[in-house]
């Protein structure tokens, strides 16, 4: 790629060094990784349990609940003694609920190693669920949906995982307000054991520690188990085969939120790495051609884009843009028509040395930090692979020819196949989406039980 006028050419891509990992198992099935990241005396601890979202089933969005409640204290602490020893250790610890994945990290002096796997554990064992806790999460967690639903890019998300995931798990974005009322202590603690256990768990630990502390470290996790039965796999997703549209009614309003997509790949996938760089040249970059298209060339949006994600059972593809009422169909006709030459054409050999150097730095750069390895780490375990594979994003990016990428794109990337949300005003979008086949009208309020 040519430099622009007055800038130095780009240098020669850095290796990434594959740093040993040291591996080993408790005798309850918890896989603990570590890595040692030498320099500033810290460290970053990440439990990562099998399931999120993905266990919820009949409760939707219970799992973000169960990991808020985790932080209201333990049998043995409560959530104020919890946090001065965290303070006390320069530190912090947070507990989170993905789509595939409920998370425990904490972070601290590498000094506080043993305080802090001790309260990681004594979190994941002994969690208290207090019922002035219980209360306040709930209560915070009706707040954040009410604040989500004011706006139109989380209506758009919520109902464009409903539409192209259907009945399976990862139709979840949120809890519902039913499953926010329904919560005690008691469910709190029943799902707690069902759900977070040693053998759907990998630990790891990177920052400046060696693997002896990390062994002596872990044994409060020693006596970790898990009750009754545990959450069955989410199913493959299988998306969608044909073009559908929903509406989402926000009446009066001046601007309509698009998202079109479909399901994607896993991380396994052969797709996976050329659909990320298909993406890239299509609408995940500033010089790409959704943005060039819609932003400079016909001033329909201030800021379209286009992603890709890895999941477990398959993750999505998906475009957005937020554009006035008026231009919503034309708008959606360029994005058909980007969709559609990225899968009739091969991209330019330009474009891919751009998406490649973009994508590898990107990589690159997330494995500067001891976060940054043990989050690696744990997205490898879920997909099923080892510490070996860490940074293969850089060289596999190299490797993606244009062939690959057109492939991909004709797969992934098809308009006839996508899943179109417009939240907006349904009458004025409703005429003008008529064109792309039958709609799917659904009311902002009646859709948010």
């Amino acid at each position: 790629m040519t430099p622009a006028a007055g800038l130095p050419a780009l240098r020669t891509d850095r290796p990434f060094v594959v740093p040993e990992v040291d591996a080993f198992a408790l005798a309850n099935g918890l896989q603990v990784r570590t890595v040692t990241v030498p320099g500033l005396p810290l460290v970053t601890l990440r439990l990562v349990i099998r399931g999120g979202r993905s266990d919820d089933g009949p409760m939707p969005g219970f799992s973000e609940l169960l990991a808020d409640a985790l932080e209201e204290g333990t049998t043995t602490r409560n959530a104020t003694q919890l946090f001065d020893l965290l303070q006390d250790a320069g530190g912090d610890l947070t507990a989170d609920a993905g789509t595939d994945a409920t998370t425990v990290s904490a972070h601290g002096l590498s000094s506080s190693l043993p305080l802090l796997a001790g309260l990681v554990a004594d979190v994941v064992r002994n969690a208290g669920f207090p019922a002035d806790g219980v209360r306040r999460v709930k209560a915070l967690a009706l707040e954040d949906l009410e604040t989500d639903e004011s706006e139109p890019s989380f209506l758009a998300s919520r109902a464009f995982a409903r539409a192209v995931y259907g009945r399976h798990p990862y139709a979840t974005v949120a809890p519902t307000r039913t499953t926010i009322r329904s919560v005690t202590r008691e469910r709190l603690d029943g799902e707690l054991r069902r759900r977070l256990r040693p053998e759907r768990a990998l630990l790891v630990v990177a920052g400046a520690v060696g693997p002896e502390a990390v062994r002596r470290a872990v044994e409060p996790f020693a006596t970790w188990e898990g009750a009754g039965d545990a959450p069955e796999l989410p199913p493959e997703a299988p998306g969608t085969e044909r073009r559908s549209v929903v509406i989402v009614d926000r009446p009066g309003s001046v601007q309509a939120t698009l998202v079109v997509g479909n399901v994607g790949t896993r991380r396994t996938d052969a797709d996976a790495w050329p659909l990320d760089l298909a993406v890239t040249v299509y609408g995940g970059a500033f010089s790409s051609r959704l943005v060039q298209n819609l932003r400079v060339a016909k001033g329909y949006t201030y800021s379209p884009g286009a992603a890709s994600t890895w999941l477990a059972a398959r993750g999505v593809v998906r475009s957005w843009a937020s554009v006035r009422t008026e231009v919503a169909g034309p708008a959606l006709a360029e994005i058909f028509g980007e969709m559609e030459r990225m899968g009739s054409e091969e991209v330019t050999a330009e474009e891919l040395d751009r998406a490649r150097r973009r994508e590898s730095g990107l990589e690159l750069l997330s494995l500067q930090t001891a976060a940054g390895l043990a989050r690696e780490l744990g997205e490898l375990w879920l997909s099923g692979l080892g510490p070996g594979r860490l940074g293969e994003g850089v060289t596999a990016f190299g490797r993606v020819t244009a062939p690959e990428v057109l492939e991909a794109s004709r797969r992934y990337l098809d308009p006839s196949r996508t899943v179109v949300v417009a939240v907006g005003d349904a009458r004025r979008l409703g005429k003008a989406l008529s064109s792309l086949g039958p709609a799917v009208r659904r009311r902002r309020v009646g859709s948010t039980r």
